[in-house]
């Protein structure tokens, strides 16, 4: 008996695993759920209606359910029909049983639909607006995939829906001008109910994106889409153009860029119920190569680079953009190397980091550039490197545009003759205004050469600043600022608040030539709201030499500058229509206000050998002897004293008279610094001039006793011209104006006075 109902259990297991197998695998054909199920689709949605053939029913043994599998489906949605590949419908146990139709959820299947069907199928459970925009961007392509449709008990559709499927050859319009094509992606639906897509191919802007992948996560009210966007190959300006306007990217100051590039680029954002995108943030990293870049050409840059080209070739680029600090700022780093197009073999490395808070909009650039293949310039240094000397460029700056420079640390370093012989340019702490002047320092150190070779130093000083400020070396190179004497400067040394007292002690300065050095200079001077307000100065040329400036204010609004010096060459030799001054020495005093400046210039006991506005002067007077004195010993005079008045750039010289043995010249008109020189005036001959004193009764015996002159008495002339190409006309004249006779008179009467004493 045992054995019987041993033999029925035995039976009837392995009838029912046989049973369970059965179904699991081929299922029952039946039509008793058919008009069941389709008047339940169509209580779902009123636009949705489903058809099919006939209905199997498998059993799913690990949910312990009902699979209704539904035979050639297909969906009418508002007219039009989605041909599906398999719908299956998961139902209760008891639904078999009871007839109730317990749906707890659905799996619908299409292959290679078109991708408009996307739109037709999720309008089943996605919001009108969103699918509205869906339509407007899937424009073509294929679709497969599959939607699992969870139900709740009540028969309503669930939150947890799900889709994994592909788009195949798909273009899509994200936005004007911006169009992926021959799209081809997987979708899968994420446990957080989000959506992941993966890009297997695919182009923007004709940039390969395979490899892209694509979060969407619905959170209340909105879709937060994460972006992980891998672009490569050549791009254009063009297409920058788009992508910054895309990102809100400012491209001010470039004027073109194309090139190879290999990108990953994050792009973060959430889109609202309207479909309007909010909260965008963006990263991007990677590699480009064989970059051309054009940029506005400034033309400052060109002052201190003379081979620098607004058209350059870049290379072996490293690139990270990301937002730092909660996404309150911005960090960009650049590293690789770039060369000017004209000459794309010499080229140079940097790397460059770039912080930008976006709030307060202040940049960082910290960054070091190697400069080994250019030439370099600084005017106010006197300093030239040569092409290929090793030099580089290191520095670390915060500033807000129009507002301050602040350099926290910059140096220039140049090793000419390696490491045993360094030059540099070192600056700590310096503080600036928008006019780029200055507000305060902690140092500045210069050590510079003046020759290729690195054979002659120039200037080695440091400036530093605690209670004053105090400049301080072995050497200073003066020729700039002696030349800058005779340009106006419309940008400032110090701001307007700055204010303080100066200290400096050079050991020597150059002026000239070794002969002109200044020894043992020293100087101290008060600086109020930007400007000198007293000054007093003094140095050696030898020890009976010396040279001597002083300045002070006269009111608020006037100050006076006086020069005493034992040698006049420094400060003429600037004058580029006056060559071969020799000797000389020199007494200037100016007053300057907001108006303008008066000055007197004397200049006595001098030579001049090489000016050839006045050899051609001399040579249309017929006055070839002392034009060949002029080219060859140089005529000397005694005396050169000028009055005039500046305004900008201008100098107006009211009267100038130099007397000298060998000829005379009174002369007006005048100077637009470094541009124009127009002078009219009257040129005697010694011999004549002392002859017409010499007839003025009692002056006349007095000064020059009794001679006489025949012939013409002088000429008049006119020079005007740039300084290295003046134009001279000539007029002889019988007689001489009584304005020259008079400061003739003048001049020989005090210098015969400081002869009898």
């Amino acid at each position: 008996m045992a054995k019987f109902f041993s033999r029925i259990l035995i039976i009837l297991f392995i009838s029912t695993i046989f049973i369970i197998i059965y179904l699991s695998y081929f299922g029952v054909e039946t039509d008793r759920f058919d008009s069941l199920i389709k008047n339940r689709a169509n209580e779902v949605n009123r636009n949705v209606k489903l058809d099919f053939n006939k209905t199997k029913i498998h059993l799913n043994p690990l949910e312990l359910n009902l699979v209704v599998k539904l035979k050639k489906p297909k969906v009418l949605i508002r007219g039009s029909e989605v041909n599906l590949s398999k719908i299956d419908l998961f139902l209760a146990l008891k639904s078999f049983i009871t007839s109730d139709f317990l749906l707890k959820r659905s799996e619908i299947a299409f292959v290679e639909n078109d991708i408009k069907d996307l739109v037709k199928i999720s309008n089943i459970f996605l919001p009108k607006i969103i699918n509205k925009k869906l339509n407007k961007i899937f424009n073509k392509g294929t679709l497969e995939g599959e939607f699992v449709i969870p139900f709740e008990p009540d028969g309503s559709i669930g939150k947890n829906y799900g889709f994994s499927g592909r788009i195949i050859d798909a273009t899509i319009n994200l936005k004007k001008d911006i169009i992926i094509k021959n799209l081809t992606t997987e979708i899968n639906t994420l446990k957080d109910r989000g959506v992941s897509v993966i890009i297997n191919k695919g182009t923007i802007f004709d940039l390969e994106i395979s490899g892209s992948k694509i979060n969407l996560k619905r959170e209340n009210r909105d879709i937060k889409i994460q972006n992980i966007l891998k672009t490569k190959g050549k791009f254009t300006f063009e297409k920058v153009k788009k992508i910054s306007n895309l990102l809100t990217l400012n491209l001010a100051g470039l004027k073109d860029i194309s090139g190879f590039a290999d990108l990953n680029t994050k792009i973060n954002f959430d889109i609202d119920k309207n479909f309007k995108i909010k909260n965008l943030t963006y990263s991007s990293s990677g590699v480009a190569d064989n970059l051309i870049l054009e940029t506005k050409e400034i033309k400052i840059i060109k002052k201190y680079l003379p081979l620098h080209n607004s058209k350059m070739k870049l290379s072996d680029i490293k690139y990270d953009f990301k937002p730092v600090e909660s996404k309150s700022s911005q960090q960009l780093t650049l590293s690789g190397g770039f060369c000017y197009l004209e000459n794309n073999e010499d080229c140079h490395s940097f790397n460059i980091e770039h912080f930008y808070h976006i709030k307060n909009k202040k940049h960082k650039i910290k960054g070091k550039v190697t400069l080994t293949n250019d030439e370099i310039l600084i005017p106010r240094l006197n300093y030239k490197k040569e092409k290929y000397t090793e030099a580089s460029l290191s520095f670390d700056t915060n500033f807000i545009i129009d507002k301050y420079y602040d350099i926290l640390e910059f140096e220039y370093t140049d090793l000419i003759l390696g490491d045993s012989n360094t030059y540099r340019i070192k600056l700590q702490e310096v503080k600036l205004n928008k006019k780029f002047e200055l507000l305060s320092l902690n140092s500045i150190y210069v050590k510079t050469y003046s020759d290729p070779k690195g054979l002659i130093l120039n200037n080695d000083f440091t400036i530093k600043m605690n209670d004053k400020l105090i400049i301080n070396g072995n050497l200073f190179d003066a020729r700039p600022l002696l030349k800058s004497l005779y340009k106006k400067n419309e940008r400032k040394t110090f701001s307007k608040k700055f204010k303080g007292d100066l200290k400096v002690n050079f050991k020597e300065a150059i002026t000239d030539s070794k002969d002109d050095l200044i020894k043992k200079f020293s100087m101290i001077a008060s600086i109020d709201n930007g400007s000198y307000v007293k000054l007093s100065s003094v140095g050696y040329f030898s020890d009976n030499e010396m040279i001597e400036m002083s300045l002070y204010q006269i009111d608020k609004d006037k100050k006076t500058l006086q020069v005493v010096s034992d040698r006049a060459r420094p400060f003429i030799k600037n004058f580029e229509f006056i060559k071969g001054f020799e000797g000389g020495k020199l007494e200037y005093e100016s007053t300057t206000s907001k108006k303008g400046s008066n000055s007197n210039l004397l200049v006595t006991d001098f030579k001049v050998s090489k000016v050839p506005a006045l050899a051609k002067l001399l040579t249309l007077a017929s006055l070839q002897g002392i034009a060949d004195t002029l080219s060859g010993e140089g005529i000397r005079f005694a005396s050169f004293e000028m009055k005039s008045k500046s305004k900008g750039n201008v100098i107006n010289i009211e009267d100038a008279l130099a007397i000298g043995p060998a000829v005379s010249i009174l002369l007006e008109g005048y100077v637009d610094k470094g541009k124009t020189v127009s002078l009219r005036g009257t040129l005697v001959p010694a011999t004549k001039l002392n002859a017409i004193i010499a007839s003025i009764p009692v002056v006349g015996d007095i000064l020059v006793g009794k001679k006489t002159g025949e012939g013409v008495v002088g000429v008049s002339f006119k020079m005007k011209g740039s300084p290295k190409d003046i134009k001279t006309t000539v007029n002889p004249i019988k007689t001489l104006t009584p304005r020259f006779i008079v400061r003739a008179i003048e001049k020989m009467k005090k210098k015969k006075k400081e002869e009898t004493k």
